[in-house]
Formats: C-alpha cells, structure tokens, sequence
C-alpha cells in the first residue's frame, strides 16, 4: 500500500484559492507580495485584512472574509477532546490536526477549513478580474502564514484556542460517559491525518494494541473458545 502523506494547511488553503486560476495571474499576484505592508495585516475572526502598496504611493485595502463557526455544541466539543489526548497535545503546540477539523464537522456540523464557497473577498482596487491579483497575493500570503502558525485558522473561524484548552484542562467528570477501555488514554475513534487515508494506513502499532486491549494470547485462546462454545447450536 503507497504511503499517504498529509497536506499542510497552507497548501490545502492555497490550492482552494487558486482553483480555476491560470498561471500568468497567479505569477502577477506573486510578485506583488513584496508589496503587502505586514505591519498592517490583521486577522480577527471572520475576516483577514491588509494594505497593498500600488502604483504612484496608492493603497489598495484588500480583505477576506469567512463565516466563523457556529458555538452550538461547543460543550460537546469540550468533553469529546478531553478523550482526545492526540489532539489535545497538537493543539497545545498550536498545530491543528486534520483530526480536530474532522471531529469539529461531525460534532458542530462543519469543518474547521472552510468550504471555497464560504470565502469571500474585497478589494479597493478597480481591476475587472475576479479574484484580481491583490487578493491573490493576500491568500498566498496566508497560506504560508499557515505553514508557520497553523493556529491562526482558529483565530479566523472564531475559536478561542486558550479558552477551548482552558475548558478541557478543568477537572470535570463525565459520568454519563463509559471509562476508557483497556485504560486507553484516548477514544479509538481514529481520524486519519492524511489525504484520503483510511483507517488501515493510520493505525499505528500502538493503536492496534489499544484497541484489542493488548492481552495475553492465552487470553485471547480462552475467549475463542468460550465465544465458539456459545455459537454452537444445542444438541
């Protein structure tokens, strides 16, 4: 089986930005990169903004906008990732893992990364084509901000990350919940980092233990056993 690698975010936000755009825009937007005036680029939740220098000292304000994520079942989130020791730890390191995105889009209905659909855009400037070039060079400019401080996906989409970590780190138990099983520091529900991965490319070796509870082989004889004592049909 070919090994499966994961996308970074920054690639994953550049090839959505970039989608139906031929190589001569993309080179212009490139090359205005050098023009963003860095101290002025700010991202708040729901919008990423910034200044452009243009020809003859004008400014060009360009911006992205994204819808941030609902706040329903945010307590929900809390408790599944107080399961979720892997993506705890990633969070704390201010990595966002592809199973953090998965987990938010079967628990809030919808995924940390946006759909293309939900971004949009604006620029000053009075170029016909759309996207035109600044907003381009703004979204190649997040993408490899991405790649340095992944964190600032969550900043965009609305996410506290210091306050999410805060709620999971308080002592709370979940009784309605069943333990752990096999002492397991996390739930074996698996979300496979990589594109297009399944679950058996991402189990590792000490998954595979967690989940059949790493016991003895006389004790896994002893169950076979039982278990084919109870499937046979009585005389």
């Amino acid at each position: 089986m070919s090994e499966q690698k994961s996308v970074s975010l920054g690639e994953r936000w550049r090839r959505e930005a970039t989608r139906g755009v031929d190589d001569k825009r993309l080179a212009a937007a490139l090359e205005l990169l050098p023009s963003i005036r860095k101290p002025m680029v700010r991202i708040r939740p729901g919008s990423m903004r910034a200044e452009m220098e243009g020809a003859m000292g004008s400014i060009h304000e360009v911006s992205l906008q994204v819808v941030t994520l609902p706040q329903r079942e945010w307590t929900t989130v809390v408790r599944v990732l107080r399961r979720s020791k892997s993506i705890i730890e990633a969070l704390e390191q201010g990595k966002v893992p592809r199973a953090f995105d998965r987990l938010l889009a079967r628990i809030v209905g919808e995924p940390l990364f946006p759909d293309a659909r939900r971004v949009t855009f604006g620029c000053s400037c009075d170029l016909q084509e759309k996207p035109c070039r600044h907003v381009l060079a703004l979204n190649e400019l997040f993408a490899r901000r991405l790649d340095e401080k992944p964190w600032e996906l969550l900043v965009l989409r609305g996410i506290d990350l210091h306050g999410l970590l805060a709620k999971v780190r308080q002592q709370s138990t979940d009784h309605d919940l069943p333990p752990l099983a096999f002492g397991a520091p996390e739930e074996p529900v698996l979300y496979p980092e990589a594109e297009g991965a399944d679950l058996d490319a991402a189990l590792s070796q000490t998954q595979v233990r967690w989940l059949l509870g790493d016991v003895s082989p006389r004790a896994v004889e002893a169950v076979k056993k039982r278990l084919e004592a109870l499937t046979k049909p009585k005389s």
